[in-house]
């Protein structure tokens, strides 16, 4: 049969700052929700009205679904591909399940539930105030808890049998012929168990038509089919030619189609040697940016047309990178990997245990950051523009429980994907023994900004204070790891659209900043640097910046080289010109 997706965007909305809706059942279907708001979704409660803005607590949603759409003899499941932060659901009154953390889907059968006469209502229950114990696991979150309906929500239909997912990694042989390897993902939603037939093929590839697999699944479980195929002559994934191969697998059963899943692909490899980053064998140099999701007037739920607009902006800058603090959704990567711009995917754990902070330790902390960890790889991990998995941001991972912490999630991410760089994020301080395991050392710096030494007031200032430190901290980071690549993760300044001059602050002075400390980068030989930031972004409310920045009574990060809204600030016109050069 044909799989089909039907969105749900027409919601009710109720705030709940005192949490009393669970005790008095407002998920039940009928319980009074003619007083909540009309909101379409996906997009965050904070852009309903202004009263929301930077609202962290407790909000409930219901939705109805048609007894039309309810298919007894399939299976159905509600998707959820972002909602922020902890997710409890309901429908006709009937829980569900939960689930924490707006970075990943999650979904739940709804067959046994759905009625086929009158209406069905879902209704989730959503808190957003962050806690410790969660992800991103430090007391201070620094960017915005946008709360409520992200991405969109789905009703999703196939048969009771069905490709629940297929991952998919490949490699070249010394001969230059590739191997695509496959694991599709069976799922048995019946009662009764399963024999039938998988048939995988690569589409244009000018194969012959494989052989089907053989598939026996039991009841209500789920069984992984392996495939493998060799491609005698295959494009690369390039930079500037970012070819996309589509996997097919289609589900038989006596000669009968029940499903079929498609995903995109691309052949390239990424990999180190001494202290290089090769890229199908060729050194690569890393111009990257850090970028939030966000978008002013959308939050992160943007529409696809923008992040494509962003994306191809910071190309044509001459960026060749993006490196995120935690999993976006997937149109992003969709459209990197159809442009040719590499992404550094990274586990949501940020400030935790953070090295100028000595907070106890949680250890659910990581094993909430292991689930994240396998869910990020199984749902992003197709992606060719995806080079290198990040464990976590300027976390505590020079201590003791800190570098365990690291190891643990270093080997996992090497048995999940044994085909790209893994690492984590550090302030650049000493003891982070767990880079042992890693495959590059990435450091953020910020000298003459905070947390290091003193400030540069104007830009006279910047070879004593900044690129001067700046150099030979690097150089020392580099000499201490000589046969890994040193890659500066973290650097830039403030800069705000419409201020010129020398001092702080103006867009002259990060421009300057950004040109000093890349020539630093240079100097030292390392294998390249991701600006801080992008763009402009929204701090969380009860955020306080370090010492040098600025106190924002809303507070507001103004460290991009555009402007929230996308305006070009002086740095863009500056890394543009840096990064265009041999």
């Amino acid at each position: 049969m044909q799989r089909t997706a039907i969105e749900l965007p027409e919601w009710q909305f109720q705030i709940d700052q005192n949490d009393r809706g669970e005790r008095q059942e407002w998920f039940q279907q009928a319980y009074d929700k003619s007083g909540w708001m009309s909101v379409q979704a996906p997009g965050p409660w904070d852009f309903y009205q202004e009263a929301f803005w930077g609202y962290e607590g407790v909000g409930w949603y219901a939705a109805e679904i048609s007894g039309e759409l309810a298919e007894p003899h399939s299976l159905q499941w509600i998707v959820f591909n972002s909602v922020s932060g902890h997710a409890r659901v309901w429908l006709n009154g009937i829980y569900l399940g939960e689930h924490l953390g707006p970075y990943l889907p999650f979904e739940f059968v709804v067959s046994p539930y759905l009625r086929t006469d009158g209406s069905n209502q879902i209704v989730i229950k959503v808190d957003n105030v962050h806690r410790e114990e969660w992800l991103p696991g430090g007391r201070v979150v620094e960017w915005i808890q946008y709360g409520g309906i992200l991405q969109k929500v789905a009703l999703e239909t196939t048969s009771t049998v069905y490709v629940a997912s297929l991952g998919i990694r490949t490699s070249l042989t010394e001969t230059g012929a590739a191997l695509v390897h496959c694991n599709a993902e069976v799922m048995n939603g019946s009662n009764d168990a399963f024999e039938g037939e998988l048939t995988i093929q690569i589409k244009g590839a000018g194969l012959d038509s494989n052989q089907p697999v053989h598939v026996n699944c039991l009841p209500n479980k789920a069984v992984i089919v392996s495939w493998e195929c060799g491609l005698a002559d295959p494009q690369l994934w390039e930079l500037h030619s970012p070819h996309l191969y589509s996997l097919q697998a289609m589900l038989s059963a006596d000669g009968t189609s029940l499903d079929e899943l498609e995903a995109r692909f691309g052949i390239r490899t990424v990999e180190t040697a001494g202290n290089t980053i090769l890229l199908n064998g060729k050194p690569l140099i890393i111009k990257g940016v850090n970028r939030y999701n966000e978008y002013a007037g959308y939050g992160p739920s943007v529409p696809e047309e923008l992040i494509r607009e962003d994306l191809l902006k910071i190309k044509a800058m001459g960026a060749n990178l993006v490196r995120v603090h935690y999993p976006q959704a997937p149109v992003h990567l969709d459209i990197m990997d159809e442009i040719g711009l590499l992404y550094m995917a990274e586990i949501p754990l940020n400030w935790w245990l953070s090295e100028w902070d000595d907070r106890p330790y949680i250890p659910e902390v990581i094993d909430k950051a292991q689930a994240a960890l396998d869910e990020m790889v199984k749902r992003d991990g197709n992606h060719p523009c995806i080079i290198a998995w990040s464990m976590c941001n300027e976390s505590g991972t020079n201590r003791e429980v800190g570098i365990a912490a690291m190891r643990r999630l270093i080997r996992r991410t090497r048995e999940l994907d044994a085909t790209r760089l893994v690492t984590f994020a550090t302030t650049g301080s000493g003891g982070h023994h767990a880079f042992e395991e890693a495959d590059l050392v990435c450091v953020n710096l910020y000298y003459g900004v905070f947390f290091h030494r003193r400030l540069a007031f104007d830009i006279s200032e910047f070879d004593e204070v900044v690129r001067i430190p700046t150099e030979e901290h690097l150089r020392e980071t580099a000499s201490q790891y000589p046969d890994k690549p040193v890659l500066m993760s973290e650097f830039g300044t403030h800069g705000i659209l419409g201020l010129r001059g020398n001092e702080r602050f103006s867009e002259t002075y990060q421009a300057a900043y950004l040109e000093s400390v890349w020539r630093a980068i240079g100097n030292a030989g390392i294998q390249g640097g991701i600006v801080w930031s992008w763009a402009d972004y929204y701090h969380r409310r009860d955020f306080y910046d370090s010492d040098g920045g600025l106190k924002w009574s809303a507070p507001y990060g103004p460290f991009g080289v555009v402007t929230i809204d996308r305006k070009e600030k002086e740095g863009y016109r500056t890394l543009s010109r840096l990064f265009h050069e041999e």
